[in-house]
């Protein structure tokens, strides 16, 4: 029976990393509040207070709130840690709050998820943190409304209610049915099309969006949080939907827009809702940009959707991924990868249509090795992805297949607890440190091989995917058939022993950091005449290193002479001259607005002409006259922001105003 009682207070927190002025709207939660608000007895018995968002003290949020009845917090490895001192908070000043978790972070009874950070199971999680009450697994919108009902009533057993776990005698715990899941989207409501967020967009932030077009996963990937959250079978939301979302961003100056799919498109129809999105562009101006993450295999339709982006402005660079490009490695994470063949093609056709691409890799994924990764690096960069290597440390996630007691002992894996790493965020923001918990060792990786896997993919992505020494290294690899992986060990390999260069420096400190990582330190840095936010130490290294062009490429004119002698390797002086000049007039740095390069052999070329191994670099006397895109008078926050954070998917590190005339 359900008593008569006061309107209840609810409080909902989602709360995400700041990123300047920039902030996501609380999506998962509004979910939760628009589906809740269909139900006439929730809607009369309950009052949705002000969902809290930021990263603010959690102490003083917990006393400022007016008689909680229940708080529902949404969580992942980027608010856990602030979560938890919420909720303890919250239960100290109002004991009979009840505390409701939900997110693919809580532990999943009976396997558990990540043993270094606390959640080993349910039984375990409930005795370390008694100020929760309930967790909440899987899709959130049923249960939650199902909770609240229940919570109406005089003696509330919620037992029956699939999809949880609650406290039940002696800090046991019971985990109830698990729920069907939502076939149905139609029935859940869009918080912003509701209303829900109107009163929070008017505070002045520049605002992101989340937005689902479906929910699923047809892939099975065990590094991947999709394939327990929501298992294999996609379920559509209705077309009217979107496109009214889509609107509603474009009217209300949504900067940015995160697409959560796991697979924007997989489905003929997402090819047509990216052409309306542009048509709510161009007519307000908004969304300025919109991130997917595409289907696994790349394939025509994906391509078409990124054409119709890049020409609105709105792409930040298309997805071709692997993870791994060892077929043992695969095998493992039960990952699918698109042929080479099909990665080539696809690469020449962006290439073609002037659409940059980036390529993900895994550190320390299950049977790597320093070998098979570098072997791989080599693989993508010879297949023309130059630019666009991302390289990612390998992340237990909670209740992903990877983090399941029997897969660590069959894998050999050990997990290491780091400050989580958060590209580009505000450090105001760490007010209460995340962590993430990152795979070290492996049966075929010894931790010393993952600090030399960390260093050798911080070289490649510092000196070549950013373009300091890019078309250096397409050099001796056309010229004497050096693999980009070897000239990458030799920089590592000189530098290291000339500690007191400016890329010595730089590579020690990114090595010293490494080391320190394993025992808890942190794989960033704040550079503060860039900005007060958190750089990859390879993004960290490019700027100090760019910032320094002259000293840096005369080092790296040591480095190529040593290597030429060492290689005993046939370059003419001159040559070796006009490649280092070459290279060095290539890269925008913030205080070069135009220059000319005068060159005795036709480098442009010859560099341009990758695929041709049979041809020789010419000699002709050229004069190159370089115009910046853009002047940035020296302002070393301004040229970082938007040449390396904003630009970096986009591989727009070079100049492109060139043009060269025939002395």
């Amino acid at each position: 029976m359900i008593g008569v009682r006061r309107k209840q207070n609810v409080y909902l927190a989602q709360v995400n990393y700041q990123y300047g002025n920039n902030v996501f709207i609380p999506y998962s939660v509004g979910m939760l509040q628009a589906y809740a608000q269909t139900d006439p007895v929730i809607k009369s018995s309950y009052d949705f207070q002000g969902t809290l968002f930021l990263r603010e003290n959690p102490d003083q949020v917990a006393s400022g709130m007016n008689k909680p009845s229940i708080l529902a917090l949404s969580c992942y490895m980027w608010n856990w840690e602030w979560n938890k001192l919420l909720a303890r908070a919250v239960k100290t000043y109002y004991p009979d709050c009840l505390v409701i978790m939900g997110g693919i972070h809580v532990p999943e009874p009976p396997t558990g998820a990540i043993l270094s950070a606390g959640l080993a199971d349910s039984d375990g999680f409930f005795v370390e943190h008694p100020y929760v009450d309930v967790l909440i697994h899987g899709e959130g919108e049923f249960t939650f409304a199902s909770v609240l009902l229940e919570h109406l009533s005089t003696k509330p057993d919620y037992t029956k209610i699939p999809g949880i776990s609650i406290r039940i005698a002696d800090n046991k715990t019971l985990k109830t049915s698990v729920p069907n899941r939502i076939s149905d989207l139609s029935k859940l409501p869009s918080p912003y099309l509701t209303g829900i967020f109107d009163q929070l967009i008017k505070l002045p932030f520049s605002w992101n969006m989340s937005q689902e077009t479906n929910r699923g996963c047809p892939y099975p990937c065990t590094f991947c949080a999709w394939g327990p959250a929501y298992q294999q079978k996609l379920y559509r939301f209705e077309e009217e939907r979107i496109l009214a979302e889509f609107e509603w961003s474009g009217r209300h100056n949504i900067e940015f827009i995160f697409n959560c799919d796991a697979n924007w498109g997989i489905f003929e129809r997402d090819y047509d809702l990216t052409l309306k999105l542009t048509e709510i562009k161009a007519h307000y101006g908004y969304p300025k940009k919109f991130r997917m993450c595409t289907a696994k295999n790349s394939n025509d339709r994906i391509f078409e959707i990124t054409k119709v982006l890049d020409k609105e402005g709105m792409s930040k660079g298309a997805t071709l991924s692997f993870q791994s490009m060892d077929v043992n490695v695969l095998k493992a994470v039960k990952r699918i990868n698109m042929k080479i063949n099909d990665f080539k093609l696809f690469m020449r056709k962006y290439r073609e249509a002037g659409i940059a691409t980036y390529t993900e890799l895994i550190m320390g994924l299950p049977c790597e090795t320093y070998e098979t990764f570098k072997h791989g690096i080599d693989k993508l960069i010879d297949a023309g992805q130059h630019s666009g290597l991302n390289n990612y440390v390998c992340l237990m996630l909670p209740n992903d297949e990877m983090s399941y007691p029997s897969y660590i002992k069959k894998y050999g894996i050990r997990s290491v607890r780091m400050p989580i790493l958060l590209a580009h965020s505000s450090p105001g923001s760490d007010l209460v440190q995340e962590y993430q918990d990152v795979v070290v060792t492996t049966g075929s990786m010894s931790e010393e091989d993952w600090r030399r896997i960390f260093v050798f993919s911080w070289a490649v992505q510092c000196f070549h995917c950013l373009g300091l020494t890019q078309s250096i290294a397409i050099f001796f690899r056309k010229k004497f058939n050096l693999s980009y992986s070897s000239f990458y060990e030799k920089i590592i390999d000189y530098f290291i022993t000339n500690s007191q260069t400016l890329v010595g420096q730089q590579l020690n400190l990114t090595s010293e950091m490494v080391v320190d990582s394993i025992r808890g330190g942190r794989l960033d840095m704040i550079l503060p005449r860039f900005g007060n936010i958190y750089w990859p130490l390879e993004e960290a290294a490019f700027l100090n290193l760019v910032t320094d062009k002259i000293k840096f490429y005369g080092e790296m004119s040591d480095f190529i002479r040593a290597m030429i002698c060492d290689l005993e390797l046939t370059v003419e002086n001159n040559l070796v001259e006009n490649l280092i000049c070459y290279q060095s007039s290539l890269v925008i740095d913030p205080f070069t607005d135009a220059l000319s390069v005068e060159l005795q052999y036709d480098l442009p070329k010859y560099l341009n002409d990758i695929g041709n191994q049979e041809t020789d670099v010419e000699q002709k006397k050229l004069k190159l006259n370089i115009k910046a895109g853009k002047s940035f008078y020296g302002d070393l926050e301004t040229y970082a922001r938007e040449v390396v954070w904003y630009s970096r998917k986009g591989g727009r590190f070079y100049h492109s105003n060139i043009t060269v005339e025939i002395v």
